[in-house]
Protein backbone atom coordinates (compact mmCIF):
# COMPACT_ATOMS: atom_id res chain seq x y z
CA UNK A 1 0.00 0.00 0.00
CA UNK A 2 1.20 3.52 -0.72
CA UNK A 3 1.77 5.99 2.08
CA UNK A 4 0.20 9.46 2.12
CA UNK A 5 3.63 10.89 1.29
CA UNK A 6 3.92 8.67 -1.78
CA UNK A 7 0.44 9.67 -2.91
CA UNK A 8 1.28 13.37 -2.45
CA UNK A 9 4.42 12.88 -4.51
CA UNK A 10 2.43 11.16 -7.26
CA UNK A 11 -0.07 14.01 -7.35
CA UNK A 12 2.76 16.52 -7.58
CA UNK A 13 4.37 14.58 -10.42
CA UNK A 14 1.09 14.51 -12.31
CA UNK A 15 0.57 18.26 -11.88
CA UNK A 16 4.12 19.05 -12.92
CA UNK A 17 3.91 16.79 -15.94
CA UNK A 18 7.20 15.09 -15.11
CA UNK A 19 5.81 11.68 -16.03
CA UNK A 20 4.42 12.66 -19.42
CA UNK A 21 7.38 11.46 -21.45
CA UNK A 22 5.27 9.41 -23.86
CA UNK A 23 2.48 10.55 -26.15
CA UNK A 24 -1.05 9.96 -24.89
CA UNK A 25 -4.16 9.13 -26.85
CA UNK A 26 -7.14 11.44 -27.24
CA UNK A 27 -8.41 10.32 -23.82
CA UNK A 28 -5.14 11.21 -22.08
CA UNK A 29 -4.14 7.56 -21.60
CA UNK A 30 -0.64 6.21 -22.11
CA UNK A 31 -0.15 3.49 -24.77
CA UNK A 32 -1.21 -0.02 -23.87
CA UNK A 33 1.35 -2.64 -23.01
CA UNK A 34 1.85 -5.02 -25.92
CA UNK A 35 -0.54 -7.92 -25.71
CA UNK A 36 2.18 -10.43 -26.51
CA UNK A 37 4.11 -9.11 -23.50
CA UNK A 38 1.02 -9.70 -21.38
CA UNK A 39 0.68 -13.25 -22.71
CA UNK A 40 4.27 -14.17 -21.76
CA UNK A 41 4.08 -12.43 -18.38
CA UNK A 42 6.39 -9.50 -19.15
CA UNK A 43 3.57 -6.95 -18.62
CA UNK A 44 0.46 -7.12 -16.45
CA UNK A 45 -3.01 -7.44 -17.93
CA UNK A 46 -4.21 -4.67 -15.59
CA UNK A 47 -1.64 -1.97 -14.94
CA UNK A 48 -0.96 1.74 -15.23
CA UNK A 49 -2.07 3.83 -18.18
CA UNK A 50 -2.61 7.16 -16.40
CA UNK A 51 0.73 7.46 -14.61
CA UNK A 52 4.11 5.74 -14.77
CA UNK A 53 3.99 4.85 -11.09
CA UNK A 54 3.43 1.16 -11.88
CA UNK A 55 4.21 -1.25 -14.74
CA UNK A 56 2.25 -0.46 -17.90
CA UNK A 57 -0.78 -2.67 -18.39
CA UNK A 58 -2.95 -3.63 -21.34
CA UNK A 59 -5.87 -2.02 -19.50
CA UNK A 60 -6.06 0.39 -16.58
CA UNK A 61 -8.53 -0.03 -13.70
CA UNK A 62 -9.77 3.51 -14.35
CA UNK A 63 -9.94 3.62 -18.14
CA UNK A 64 -13.64 2.71 -18.26
CA UNK A 65 -14.34 5.94 -16.37
CA UNK A 66 -12.15 7.88 -18.78
CA UNK A 67 -13.93 6.43 -21.83
CA UNK A 68 -17.37 7.19 -20.35
CA UNK A 69 -16.46 10.77 -19.51
CA UNK A 70 -16.55 10.35 -15.71
CA UNK A 71 -12.90 10.84 -14.65
CA UNK A 72 -13.91 12.49 -11.39
CA UNK A 73 -11.17 12.92 -8.83
CA UNK A 74 -7.46 12.29 -9.35
CA UNK A 75 -7.29 9.39 -11.78
CA UNK A 76 -3.57 8.79 -11.17
CA UNK A 77 -4.13 8.30 -7.45
CA UNK A 78 -7.28 6.25 -8.01
CA UNK A 79 -5.42 4.04 -10.47
CA UNK A 80 -2.69 3.39 -7.91
CA UNK A 81 -5.26 2.62 -5.19
CA UNK A 82 -7.07 0.09 -7.33
CA UNK A 83 -3.85 -1.56 -8.47
CA UNK A 84 -3.05 -2.17 -4.80
CA UNK A 85 -6.24 -4.18 -4.29
CA UNK A 86 -6.39 -6.49 -7.29
CA UNK A 87 -7.46 -10.10 -7.44
CA UNK A 88 -7.76 -12.37 -10.47
CA UNK A 89 -11.52 -11.82 -10.51
CA UNK A 90 -11.15 -8.06 -10.30
CA UNK A 91 -8.66 -8.08 -13.20
CA UNK A 92 -11.12 -9.90 -15.45
CA UNK A 93 -13.91 -7.55 -14.35
CA UNK A 94 -11.73 -4.54 -15.18
CA UNK A 95 -11.02 -6.00 -18.61
CA UNK A 96 -14.72 -6.57 -19.30
CA UNK A 97 -15.77 -3.08 -18.18
CA UNK A 98 -12.98 -1.48 -20.16
CA UNK A 99 -13.96 -3.29 -23.37
CA UNK A 100 -17.64 -2.40 -22.98
CA UNK A 101 -16.85 1.24 -22.13
CA UNK A 102 -14.55 1.52 -25.15
CA UNK A 103 -17.39 0.45 -27.42
CA UNK A 104 -19.66 3.14 -25.93
CA UNK A 105 -16.98 5.85 -25.99
CA UNK A 106 -17.00 8.50 -28.73
CA UNK A 107 -15.06 7.17 -31.69
CA UNK A 108 -12.11 9.04 -33.15
CA UNK A 109 -12.76 11.63 -35.82
CA UNK A 110 -15.95 13.06 -34.31
CA UNK A 111 -16.47 16.81 -34.24
CA UNK A 112 -15.87 18.61 -30.94
CA UNK A 113 -18.41 21.41 -31.15
CA UNK A 114 -18.51 23.89 -28.27
CA UNK A 115 -22.30 23.98 -28.07
CA UNK A 116 -23.95 21.25 -30.15
CA UNK A 117 -27.68 20.73 -30.35
CA UNK A 118 -28.74 17.36 -28.95
CA UNK A 119 -32.41 16.38 -29.49
CA UNK A 120 -34.04 19.57 -28.20
CA UNK A 121 -31.41 21.85 -26.66
CA UNK A 122 -27.93 23.24 -27.14
CA UNK A 123 -25.62 21.71 -24.52
CA UNK A 124 -22.29 23.03 -23.34
CA UNK A 125 -19.50 20.66 -24.32
CA UNK A 126 -17.03 21.52 -21.56
CA UNK A 127 -14.83 19.65 -19.10
CA UNK A 128 -15.46 18.92 -15.43
CA UNK A 129 -12.98 21.60 -14.37
CA UNK A 130 -14.52 24.16 -16.72
CA UNK A 131 -18.00 23.42 -15.37
CA UNK A 132 -16.84 23.79 -11.76
CA UNK A 133 -15.08 27.06 -12.54
CA UNK A 134 -18.14 28.44 -14.33
CA UNK A 135 -20.44 27.60 -11.41
CA UNK A 136 -18.21 29.05 -8.69
CA UNK A 137 -16.50 32.04 -10.28
CA UNK A 138 -17.49 35.50 -9.04
CA UNK A 139 -20.76 36.63 -10.54
CA UNK A 140 -21.66 40.31 -10.36
CA UNK A 141 -24.44 40.46 -12.90
CA UNK A 142 -27.82 42.00 -12.16
CA UNK A 143 -29.45 38.66 -12.96
CA UNK A 144 -28.58 35.24 -11.57
CA UNK A 145 -26.34 32.89 -13.49
CA UNK A 146 -28.65 30.01 -14.45
CA UNK A 147 -27.20 26.51 -14.95
CA UNK A 148 -29.39 23.59 -15.99
CA UNK A 149 -28.10 20.01 -15.74
CA UNK A 150 -30.09 18.02 -18.28
CA UNK A 151 -30.44 14.27 -18.84
CA UNK A 152 -32.20 12.42 -21.69
CA UNK A 153 -35.56 12.59 -19.88
CA UNK A 154 -35.39 16.40 -19.73
CA UNK A 155 -34.46 16.59 -23.42
CA UNK A 156 -37.35 14.25 -24.25
CA UNK A 157 -39.72 16.55 -22.39
CA UNK A 158 -38.37 19.59 -24.21
CA UNK A 159 -38.82 17.86 -27.57
CA UNK A 160 -42.58 17.85 -27.01
CA UNK A 161 -42.94 20.97 -24.87
CA UNK A 162 -42.02 24.20 -26.65
CA UNK A 163 -42.23 26.25 -23.44
CA UNK A 164 -39.73 23.99 -21.73
CA UNK A 165 -37.49 23.99 -24.81
CA UNK A 166 -37.52 27.78 -24.74
CA UNK A 167 -36.71 27.67 -21.02
CA UNK A 168 -33.55 25.73 -21.76
CA UNK A 169 -32.42 28.38 -24.27
CA UNK A 170 -32.50 31.02 -21.51
CA UNK A 171 -29.85 29.31 -19.38
CA UNK A 172 -26.27 30.50 -19.15
CA UNK A 173 -25.10 26.88 -19.16
CA UNK A 174 -26.78 23.60 -20.09
CA UNK A 175 -24.68 20.68 -18.85
CA UNK A 176 -25.08 17.19 -20.41
CA UNK A 177 -25.80 14.49 -17.82
CA UNK A 178 -25.75 10.79 -18.58
CA UNK A 179 -24.40 8.11 -20.87
CA UNK A 180 -27.48 8.52 -23.08
CA UNK A 181 -26.45 12.02 -24.14
CA UNK A 182 -22.92 10.84 -24.91
CA UNK A 183 -24.33 8.05 -27.10
CA UNK A 184 -26.62 10.58 -28.79
CA UNK A 185 -23.63 12.81 -29.42
CA UNK A 186 -21.76 9.95 -31.09
CA UNK A 187 -24.78 9.19 -33.29
CA UNK A 188 -24.78 12.84 -34.33
CA UNK A 189 -21.05 12.80 -35.06
CA UNK A 190 -20.16 14.85 -31.99
CA UNK A 191 -17.65 14.01 -29.27
CA UNK A 192 -18.85 15.17 -25.84
CA UNK A 193 -15.92 15.70 -23.52
CA UNK A 194 -17.35 14.78 -20.11
CA UNK A 195 -20.49 13.42 -18.51
CA UNK A 196 -21.42 16.36 -16.26
CA UNK A 197 -23.82 14.58 -13.93
CA UNK A 198 -24.74 16.27 -10.69
CA UNK A 199 -24.03 13.25 -8.50
CA UNK A 200 -20.34 13.16 -9.41
CA UNK A 201 -20.05 16.94 -9.63
CA UNK A 202 -21.52 17.76 -6.23
CA UNK A 203 -18.60 16.70 -3.96
CA UNK A 204 -16.19 18.68 -6.15
CA UNK A 205 -18.61 21.60 -6.29
CA UNK A 206 -18.86 21.64 -2.49
CA UNK A 207 -15.08 21.66 -2.15
CA UNK A 208 -14.76 24.50 -4.67
CA UNK A 209 -17.46 26.47 -2.84
CA UNK A 210 -15.73 25.92 0.49
CA UNK A 211 -12.36 26.98 -0.95
CA UNK A 212 -13.90 30.17 -2.35
CA UNK A 213 -16.00 30.83 0.78
CA UNK A 214 -19.13 30.66 -1.36
CA UNK A 215 -22.22 29.84 0.73
CA UNK A 216 -24.68 27.29 -0.63
CA UNK A 217 -28.47 27.09 -0.52
CA UNK A 218 -30.50 23.88 -0.96
CA UNK A 219 -34.09 24.09 -2.18
CA UNK A 220 -35.97 20.91 -3.05
CA UNK A 221 -36.80 17.36 -2.07
CA UNK A 222 -39.29 16.07 0.43
CA UNK A 223 -39.40 17.66 3.90
CA UNK A 224 -36.28 16.64 5.83
CA UNK A 225 -34.32 15.37 2.83
CA UNK A 226 -32.48 18.62 2.05
CA UNK A 227 -31.64 19.03 5.75
CA UNK A 228 -30.06 15.57 5.94
CA UNK A 229 -28.29 16.19 2.65
CA UNK A 230 -26.86 19.44 4.04
CA UNK A 231 -25.60 17.70 7.18
CA UNK A 232 -23.84 15.04 5.13
CA UNK A 233 -22.27 17.57 2.75
CA UNK A 234 -20.94 19.73 5.59
CA UNK A 235 -19.61 16.63 7.35
CA UNK A 236 -17.73 15.55 4.23
CA UNK A 237 -16.54 19.03 3.16
CA UNK A 238 -14.67 21.01 5.84
CA UNK A 239 -15.37 24.72 5.59
CA UNK A 240 -18.56 24.36 3.55
CA UNK A 241 -21.26 26.78 4.65
CA UNK A 242 -24.89 26.06 3.81
CA UNK A 243 -26.75 29.27 4.49
CA UNK A 244 -30.36 28.23 3.87
CA UNK A 245 -32.39 25.05 3.33
CA UNK A 246 -36.00 24.51 2.24
CA UNK A 247 -37.97 21.56 0.92
CA UNK A 248 -39.39 21.61 -2.59
CA UNK A 249 -43.12 21.67 -1.82
CA UNK A 250 -43.75 25.35 -2.48
CA UNK A 251 -46.85 27.31 -3.37
CA UNK A 252 -46.62 30.80 -4.82
CA UNK A 253 -46.47 32.54 -1.44
CA UNK A 254 -43.79 30.27 0.02
CA UNK A 255 -41.83 30.45 -3.24
CA UNK A 256 -41.68 34.23 -2.92
CA UNK A 257 -40.59 33.88 0.69
CA UNK A 258 -37.80 31.47 -0.23
CA UNK A 259 -36.68 33.71 -3.10
CA UNK A 260 -36.59 36.75 -0.81
CA UNK A 261 -34.42 34.85 1.68
CA UNK A 262 -32.02 33.74 -1.06
CA UNK A 263 -31.70 37.30 -2.35
CA UNK A 264 -30.94 38.57 1.14
CA UNK A 265 -27.90 36.29 1.33
CA UNK A 266 -26.22 37.96 -1.61
CA UNK A 267 -23.42 36.05 -3.31
CA UNK A 268 -24.27 32.35 -3.08
CA UNK A 269 -24.72 29.09 -4.98
CA UNK A 270 -28.29 27.77 -5.03
CA UNK A 271 -29.07 24.12 -5.80
CA UNK A 272 -32.70 23.55 -6.85
CA UNK A 273 -33.90 19.95 -6.85
CA UNK A 274 -37.52 19.57 -7.94
CA UNK A 275 -37.39 17.51 -11.13
CA UNK A 276 -37.84 18.72 -14.71
CA UNK A 277 -39.49 20.86 -15.94
CA UNK A 278 -40.67 22.25 -12.59
CA UNK A 279 -37.19 23.08 -11.26
CA UNK A 280 -36.13 24.98 -14.37
CA UNK A 281 -39.36 26.96 -14.47
CA UNK A 282 -39.21 27.70 -10.72
CA UNK A 283 -35.57 28.78 -10.83
CA UNK A 284 -36.19 31.17 -13.71
CA UNK A 285 -39.45 32.58 -12.37
CA UNK A 286 -38.29 33.20 -8.80
CA UNK A 287 -34.51 33.58 -8.87
CA UNK A 288 -33.56 35.08 -12.23
CA UNK A 289 -33.24 38.55 -10.69
CA UNK A 290 -31.12 37.35 -7.73
CA UNK A 291 -27.93 39.27 -8.45
CA UNK A 292 -24.54 37.75 -7.51
CA UNK A 293 -26.22 34.33 -7.39
CA UNK A 294 -25.61 31.14 -9.37
CA UNK A 295 -28.58 28.77 -9.59
CA UNK A 296 -28.05 25.11 -10.55
CA UNK A 297 -30.89 22.64 -11.11
CA UNK A 298 -30.01 19.20 -9.75
CA UNK A 299 -33.09 16.96 -10.00
CA UNK A 300 -33.17 14.23 -7.34
CA UNK A 301 -29.63 14.85 -6.13
CA UNK A 302 -30.64 15.49 -2.52
CA UNK A 303 -32.13 11.99 -2.30
CA UNK A 304 -28.73 10.45 -3.02
CA UNK A 305 -26.67 12.61 -0.70
CA UNK A 306 -29.19 12.39 2.12
CA UNK A 307 -28.86 8.61 1.97
CA UNK A 308 -32.54 8.15 1.17
CA UNK A 309 -31.72 6.39 -2.11
CA UNK A 310 -28.40 4.52 -2.58
CA UNK A 311 -26.34 5.30 -5.62
CA UNK A 312 -25.28 2.63 -8.10
CA UNK A 313 -21.99 0.85 -7.32
CA UNK A 314 -18.97 2.05 -9.30
CA UNK A 315 -18.98 -1.13 -11.42
CA UNK A 316 -22.49 -0.33 -12.68
CA UNK A 317 -21.47 3.23 -13.50
CA UNK A 318 -18.39 1.98 -15.37
CA UNK A 319 -20.69 -0.15 -17.51
CA UNK A 320 -22.89 2.84 -18.33
CA UNK A 321 -25.93 1.28 -16.66
CA UNK A 322 -26.51 3.54 -13.67
CA UNK A 323 -29.97 4.15 -15.14
CA UNK A 324 -30.73 0.44 -14.71
CA UNK A 325 -29.78 0.64 -11.03
CA UNK A 326 -32.09 3.60 -10.58
CA UNK A 327 -34.88 1.70 -12.28
CA UNK A 328 -34.25 -1.17 -9.87
CA UNK A 329 -34.47 1.22 -6.91
CA UNK A 330 -37.65 3.02 -8.04
CA UNK A 331 -39.40 0.84 -10.65
CA UNK A 332 -42.86 2.41 -10.43
CA UNK A 333 -41.65 5.98 -10.74
CA UNK A 334 -38.96 5.43 -13.36
CA UNK A 335 -40.25 2.59 -15.57
CA UNK A 336 -41.83 4.90 -18.12
CA UNK A 337 -38.86 7.28 -18.10
CA UNK A 338 -36.33 4.58 -18.91
CA UNK A 339 -38.15 1.74 -20.67
CA UNK A 340 -40.05 4.06 -22.99
CA UNK A 341 -38.04 7.25 -22.69
CA UNK A 342 -34.62 5.80 -23.53
CA UNK A 343 -35.67 4.22 -26.87
CA UNK A 344 -37.64 7.38 -27.68
CA UNK A 345 -34.55 9.48 -27.03
CA UNK A 346 -32.51 7.40 -29.50
CA UNK A 347 -35.29 7.59 -32.10
CA UNK A 348 -35.43 11.39 -31.85
CA UNK A 349 -31.63 11.49 -32.06
CA UNK A 350 -31.64 9.42 -35.24
CA UNK A 351 -34.33 11.68 -36.72
CA UNK A 352 -32.13 14.69 -35.91
CA UNK A 353 -29.23 12.95 -37.64
CA UNK A 354 -31.34 12.37 -40.74
CA UNK A 355 -32.33 16.03 -40.75
CA UNK A 356 -28.73 17.09 -40.17
CA UNK A 357 -29.48 19.67 -37.46
CA UNK A 358 -26.59 19.99 -35.00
Amino acid sequence: MQTETEIDELQEQTRAGTEDREPRDSYGLLPRARFRDVMVGKSPLVGARVSTGRPRGWVSPVEARVYLGIPYGDMAVEEQRLLDSQSMGSRLAVLMRSMIARVMAPRSGLRSLRRPRVVSAYVDNITIDEALAAMTEAHNGRQARIVYIVHPHALNLAAFNSDFARQLTLADLVLPDGIGIRIAGSLLGISLRHNLNGTDLLPLLCKAAADKELPMVLVGGEPGVAEQCAQNLMRDTPGLRIAYIHHGYLDDASSKEVAAHVKSIGRCLVLVGMGSPLQERWAWQHLKDASHTTVVTVGGLFDFFSGRIPRAPVAWRELGIEWLWRLRMEPRRLAKRYLIGNPLFIIITLWQRIRGTT
